[in-house]
């Protein structure tokens, strides 16, 4: 386990029981990486797809729990510093929620603050602490956003926009005070995606999600592996001389 650890880096990936997440869990198999992988629900699927692939054992362990406070974003930081022996190289934060589906004007303060803390606080918490395993060796750091939110968000997803356009503001500032430590920052900002997110939380239909397609110039809804291709270049050497960027994945959607 010790010469396991000495020899590969770590990654906590963040939200890593959504379809993006396991789609980079695969796309990472093989690579020289130690898994951190945390959900707030969904463990039991998050481990038998893990399982599956081609990780030992001790190759990764799976952190549950919410992301509601600094407190508890700090704890899972720390948790999985300490498994994979006291760093973290990469931080991929994947976690996001739309609390309340609806127009602008009927949105509940509770549910304006839920996705605020969800979707803005929690990625910033979370990196705050990263970059303190990060400062002496460098690291990389994935924020989600959506490639809606340089457009004005969805009218019936309001606070999830503004917090996602929040992100991307994140990902600039924390990119140039990362820079002097060899911390790169970066933001991905997914289009269409073909994910359990749109029709379960969103309530959107295969012919709804269809329709939508048709509007993008590729003529399709996006992969969770397109997803997850970009997130693994940018944690690679490939992505030696990027940071501060937020790179849309969306098909060609808005040109």
């Amino acid at each position: 386990m010790g010469e396991l650890m000495q020899s590969k880096r770590c990654i906590l990936i963040a939200g890593a029981s959504s379809d993006i997440g396991l789609a980079l869990i695969k796309q990472l198999s093989g690579c020289d990486w130690l898994i951190g992988a945390h959900c707030f629900t969904g463990e039991d699927r998050l481990r038998s797809f893990i399982e599956t692939l081609d990780y030992l054992p001790d190759q990764y362990e799976i952190f549950s729990g919410d992301l509601s406070s600094q407190a508890s974003c700090h704890r899972l930081v720390d948790a999985c510093a300490s498994w994979a022996g006291g760093s973290i190289n990469a931080l991929v934060q994947l976690t996001g929620n739309v609390s309340q589906v609806c127009e602008w004007e009927c949105l509940e303060e509770v549910a304006w603050q839920s996705d605020l803390a969800v979707n803005l606080s929690a990625p910033f918490f979370l990196a705050q602490r990263a970059f303190g395993y990060m400062k002496n060796a460098g690291g990389r750091i994935l924020l989600m956003s959506t490639a809606s939110a340089s457009h004005g968000g969805g009218a019936q997803t309001f606070a999830y926009g503004i917090a996602k356009a929040g992100v991307e503001c994140m990902a600039k500032g924390l990119a140039k005070v990362g820079a002097p430590s060899g911390i790169l920052v970066n933001a991905l900002a997914p289009g269409l995606i073909e994910t359990r997110f749109h029709m379960d939380r969103l309530g959107r239909t295969s012919e709804m999600i269809k329709r939508r397609a048709d509007m993008v110039p590729l003529k399709r809804a996006g992969r969770p592996e397109d997803v997850a291709r970009m997130a693994e270049f940018l944690l690679s050497s490939g992505g030696d001389y990027i940071t501060g960027e937020v790179i849309a994945i969306s098909g060609g959607d808005w040109l």
